[in-house]
């Protein structure tokens, strides 16, 4: 068996070379992709930038499959650091191997780490993927990580997260409209019309209601998310939540 090498790029941009067995995922996780994914006429992906409430700074993405999964990865109250185009990883066998650059790493809030590769559903069935996989979730398994393939999540979870998102900058309002959509929010059991229709005099429509989703995207409200969001969704207090 060689050794496994792992390469990525610190804060900084310059490259740093390891072993799997040394690498340390918050040091990678606060570093710079190792990868910058193509951007070219007539690609089947699409490729952008995506700004992380959780890192406060934006993260590069390969595909909207991978964007998706981003969205999921800002919104969890669990995940405290996100990397994506982490590291590239080579020598994980006897005889070649290729080099492979898994597409998010995920550090969460009890230090447990999840790495993340992200793959179409039509796609997963390939040998050649498949023997990837198996390689990849081998390393994770053998340095104690977590190992998930995503292939798509709940439309309906993901489009009311995206809607949640214009309250991921609470900085940008006064603190006492924070304050004022906690207080309404607190008791539980209030609709979102309810909430909405309880703004205080010296508040605007648009900053109060970006005020109570903001809360909700910072879980200091919860609703059901998997059914759409609406005037008569119920928001709930996180403590009366039994998960």
């Amino acid at each position: 068996m060689r050794e496994v090498s792992l390469r990525y790029c610190n804060g900084a941009g310059d490259e740093v070379t390891t072993t799997w067995r040394e690498a340390r995922a918050e040091l990678i996780v606060e570093g710079l992709p190792v990868r910058i994914p193509p951007s070219y006429r007539g690609q089947g992906n699409y490729p952008g930038l995506f700004w992380s409430a959780t890192n406060q700074r934006t993260l590069v993405y390969e595909s909207l499959l991978e964007l998706d999964r981003l969205w999921l990865a800002d919104f969890d109250q669990a995940v405290v650091g996100i990397a994506t185009q982490p590291f590239q990883i080579t020598g994980s066998g006897t005889g070649p191997q290729p080099s492979h650059v898994p597409d998010v790493l995920l550090v969460h809030v009890d230090r447990t780490v999840t790495l993340v590769d992200v793959k179409p559903t039509e796609l997963l069935d390939k040998p050649a993927v498949r023997a990837q996989f198996d390689r990849t979730h081998g390393l994770c398994r053998d340095k104690g990580w977590h190992y998930e393939v995503f292939s798509g999540g709940d439309p309906v979870v993901l489009r009311n997260i995206k809607t949640l998102a214009v309250g991921r900058r609470p900085e940008r309002l006064p603190a006492v409209v924070l304050d004022q959509a906690r207080a309404v929010l607190a008791p539980g059991d209030v609709t979102l019309s309810e909430a909405f229709a309880r703004k205080p005099a010296t508040c605007d429509n648009v900053s109060w209601r970006v005020a109570v989703l903001g809360c909700l995207w910072r879980g200091e409200a919860w609703a059901n998310l998997q059914q759409p969001l609406c005037a008569e969704t119920v928001l709930a207090s996180p403590a009366g939540v039994l998960v």
